[in-house]
């Protein structure tokens, strides 16, 4: 259970007789408010990849990681062993949904020290601690479930916990992760066909998907929405050219101004068929329903007189642009090839040379992804008149790891736009999207080719940028907003304005939520944990497995079950 004490402590009472167990499922110790302390000060000197989310927020976190104070001074406490206490620098009502994130899970400190001198709490060295590593026995457990095996581009394989408080409702004894390069677009409903897979969608990009809806009439249902936005993000100062069509520093320095300019990039949105883009592997009554246009979740949040977050955001939109438009989810305000046009005009007279040609990565293994860029590269040059030109660059997956998707530095930032992109909401508050495009905090900085205060790293070139797409306006914005703790409609007000300000700068382009289509399954509806905030959704505890396919019926009957039990 969790207490919240006051605007700025959080206590949690822990459960009794919870064990550490090894990989091999032996009792290990008991699981301790210590161990808790013990997990954050790991996750700080082992510069976890969500410490992120508590810096700034719980007190003297981000001091220690600059090393200005001690452990000790950080607020996190074992009041006793059964109680640990978090003491914050501001108000934050929505930091006991923390408690099932990565950051605030536990270690337990004995452990940690058998796996290397490099383990000590203080004195990190990851060359002589072999604690966390890809090898099962290098962890302690206390879920559901124990790794079994972990090989990468392989497969993943947990066994059911036998030492678990809960495991009359782990029903599940094995789970297989079973990896998939895209290469065979058939690979998941052969695997489903013949009992590998659990579950299986049905692809528009099948030459035969007409006859597999025929196959499944009775059995495929949609997925349900999701909080996951996925977008459009364009590299603002990009550095890196390994892999490109650009050949001389005009051609270089033409496309950057592109990318800075307003004009430019709302050509680009305007003449950007999302729906085409989704339908190439999605129905396109789903692809429809996919859309979305706000870079955070319509319903996130809701005011204390019943107003959505999204409702906010289109209002705040209204009023920032005086433009009149419908930014739900299922909607499509963009596309125009009339208006991309006049932005293309207004570009040029802003200076831009036409064309411009725009390097886009993907990953040449997947059939899916390949098909996609193709559309969206169709429907930008068509609506256009051949003014943006996108050269689609096949890579291979650690390579576009490395360029593309896992950027952590500015300068490895190898595109002019990003399909990648993706965030879902950490908590429920609109921060946890709001910040992604701080100067100082934000997580899209270094995707953007833009280096962040906080990497000492902070030059001419980034303050330029950043100035001539308004990010340092945004800035005062989100921090003015990010400041308001004491009125929930208030913050989300200000919150909202900040969203509708990237997307009427046109700094982000929010595409549609996370994949939705037609599926056949096995698992039983709704015995999966959901949240649209977190990381339960990936649980496998309370998910049960039927021997039968599940029928349309028993599905939409789970589901009038499921929405009445959530009202």
């Amino acid at each position: 259970m969790v207490r919240w004490l006051s605007l700025g402590k959080f206590t949690f009472k822990l459960r009794k007789g919870v064990q550490w167990v090894t990989s091999e499922g032996e009792v290990y110790a008991e699981l301790n408010a210590k161990d808790f302390v013990t997990g954050l000060q790991h996750a700080a000197d082992f510069n976890s990849g969500t410490s992120w989310l508590v810096m700034g927020l719980v007190k003297n976190y981000s001091e220690y990681l600059a090393g200005e104070v001690e452990f000790s001074e950080v607020g996190v406490e074992a009041v006793d062993d059964y109680t640990v206490k978090y003491t914050l620098n501001y108000s934050a009502p929505y930091f006991y949904t923390f408690g099932s994130y990565n950051i605030l899970m536990p270690i337990n400190e004995e452990f940690l020290n058998s796996k290397g001198e490099g383990c000590k709490l203080g004195a990190p060295d990851k060359a002589t601690c072999s604690f966390g590593s890809v090898d099962p026995s290098s962890i302690l457990y206390n879920g559901g479930y124990i790794l079994s095996s972990l090989s990468p581009k392989s497969e993943i394989t947990y066994k059911a916990n036998p030492n678990y408080w809960d495991k009359d409702h782990v029903y599940i004894q094995n789970v297989t992760l079973i990896y998939d390069d895209g290469s065979d677009p058939y690979a998941g409903i052969v695997g489903f066909e013949n009992g590998t897979y659990a579950s299986a969608s049905l692809s528009t990009s099948w030459g035969d998907f007409d006859t597999y809806k025929e196959k499944y009439a009775d059995y495929y249902y949609t997925t349900l929405p999701n909080s996951t936005n996925f977008g459009i993000l364009f590299n603002f100062n990009r550095t890196d050219y390994a892999h490109t069509s650009h050949t001389t520093d005009a051609d270089k320095a033409n496309t950057k101004a592109a990318l800075l300019n307003y004009n430019f990039r709302a050509a680009f949105r305007a003449a950007f068929d999302r729906v085409a883009y989704l339908s190439t592997s999605t129905p396109k009554e789903v692809a429809i329903d996919m859309l979305r246009n706000v870079t955070s979740v319509p319903n996130l949040v809701t005011t204390e007189d019943g107003k959505e977050f999204g409702e906010l955001v289109n209002a705040a939109y209204a009023e920032m642009t005086g433009e009149t438009v419908n930014l739900a989810d299922g909607q499509d305000p963009w596309l125009n090839p009339e208006k991309a046009m006049e932005y293309i005009n207004a570009a040029k007279a802003d200076g831009i040379q036409f064309s411009v040609t725009l390097d886009m990565p993907t990953l040449g293994t997947s059939k899916r992804l390949v098909t996609q860029c193709q559309s969206m590269k169709d429907s930008v040059e068509k609506n256009t008149q051949g003014n943006i030109i996108i050269n689609i660059i096949q890579m291979d997956y650690d390579t576009l790891v490395d360029a593309c998707y896992g950027v952590e530095v500015a300068d490895d930032a190898d595109y002019d736009i990003n399909s990648f992109t993706g965030w879902g909401p950490d908590y429920p508050d609109p921060k946890t999207f709001m910040d992604l495009y701080s100067i100082t905090e934000g997580y899209y900085m270094p995707t953007f080719g833009l280096h962040t205060l906080d990497d000492q790293n902070y030059n001419s070139t980034d303050a330029a940028a950043m100035e001539a797409i308004g990010l340092d306006e945004y800035e005062k914005m989100y921090q003015a907003a990010k400041a308001i703790t004491d009125d929930t409609t208030a913050r989300y007000e200000a919150f909202a304005k900040c969203d509708a300000k990237i997307i009427a700068e046109v700094l982000y382009i929010p595409c549609h939520m996370d994949a939705r289509g037609y599926v056949v399954t096995k698992v039983v509806p709704f015995t999966k944990s959901y949240s649209q905030t977190g990381i339960s959704e990936y649980k496998y505890k309370f998910m049960q497995v039927q021997e039968d396919m599940v029928t349309k019926e028993q599905y939409d009957k789970a589901f009038d079950e499921w929405q009445k039990a959530r009202a």
